[in-house]
């Protein structure tokens, strides 16, 4: 098993196709396949990558263009959920290991030094988020199997407030829960989750909690209202290493 290894995120496409701009504005399509071509120019190419949810904004068909993309990628990639996918729609594109017996997108990547659980906690249709008591259980059991290994976390929805109007009242619901969970495993290392469109970190209980920025367009996080923002369209990616038992992350702005 390596001990050296690099996990590359990628969060907050809100992929649309050729014939559409998100928010009648930002041309995201064009926007991936910048995301695309930025991590396959990487000086050191990521082990695998995982996409982190709202991987299209709300129309399902954007799914057949998103991942056909995708095979443009020299790793493999692992898609999770987001409040503008659609999960019976995106279990289609998604091998079966990537689905849990309730029709979660919660699973493991377990071949590496560093546990990666990745978890759902869309509430299809609905902004904010919320981990299902069987996905809980799911994390428990996931967390008791392994309480040697050093683990980090990936959800799209953040289990705390950020400090940002815009985005704490549409967080993960029951992220208390969530924390209480997790503090009983000192080998969780690191919370890392999307959805804000901006750089977050915080440390909670020897956790740190981080965002990963939107490979599209990034909110203020000071915003007082989302009344005539005006939006960054810088778009990054996030690096994660791990080197010998040390994890550090650094994000990468997308070349246009």
């Amino acid at each position: 098993m390596q001990n050296n290894f690099m996990i590359g995120q990628i969060s907050d496409t809100h992929f649309v196709d050729k014939k559409h701009k998100l928010f009648d504005k930002y041309d995201t399509y064009k926007r991936f396949i910048d995301a695309i071509e930025t991590c396959n120019q990487l000086m050191k190419t990521p082990d695998f990558y995982i996409i982190s949810g709202d991987l299209i904004h709300d129309n399902e068909i954007f799914y057949k263009d998103f991942f056909e993309l995708c095979n443009k990628f020299k790793r493999p990639i692992y898609p999770m959920m987001g409040n503008h996918d659609k999960r019976k729609a995106l279990r289609s594109f998604v091998k079966s290991d990537l689905i849990d017996e309730n029709g979660y997108l919660n699973y493991t990547i377990s071949s590496y030094p560093l546990e990666i659980i990745c978890l759902d906690t869309a509430i299809e249709n609905v902004i904010e988020g919320t981990l299902s008591e069987s996905t809980l259980d799911w994390l428990e059991k996931k967390l008791l199997n392994n309480t040697n290994k050093p683990t980090i976390i990936f959800m799209h929805h953040p289990p705390i407030e950020i400090g940002s109007l815009l985005f704490d009242h549409i967080k993960c619901n029951n992220g208390k829960e969530f924390i209480s969970l997790i503090s009983k495993y000192k080998n969780v290392k690191e919370v890392i989750f999307g959805h804000v469109h901006c750089s977050f970190s915080e440390i909670i209980n020897g956790v740190e909690f981080s965002s990963c920025p939107s490979a599209s367009i990034q909110y203020p996080i000071g915003a007082k209202s989302d009344k005539n923002l005006e939006l960054d369209t810088t778009g990054f990616i996030k690096l994660i290493n791990y080197n010998d038992g040390t994890i550090s992350k650094e994000n990468i702005k997308i070349k246009n």
